[in-house]
């Protein structure tokens, strides 16, 4: 005897899920930077304490490094 379409569709394992994972894109800075003193100053005195030289070129040079990260 054939089964009813609603016993067969009872007996059918349920399909797999599958997992979907959506691509964003990446959004770019648009914030501009901003220096803080302390963090310049840190820097130069750092500077200062490895090589030495003029308080206002470690300052220029700070400032440098810090824009280019």
């Amino acid at each position: 005897m054939p089964r009813k379409a609603t016993e067969a569709a009872a007996t059918k394992k349920p399909a797999a899920k599958r997992t979907v994972t959506r691509r964003t894109k990446k959004v770019e800075a648009t914030e501009p930077i901003v220096l803080v003193w302390e963090h310049v100053a840190t820097r130069a005195y750092y500077i200062h304490l490895e090589q030495g030289g003029s308080p206002d070129e470690n300052w220029l040079r700070a400032e440098q490094e810090l824009i280019a990260v």
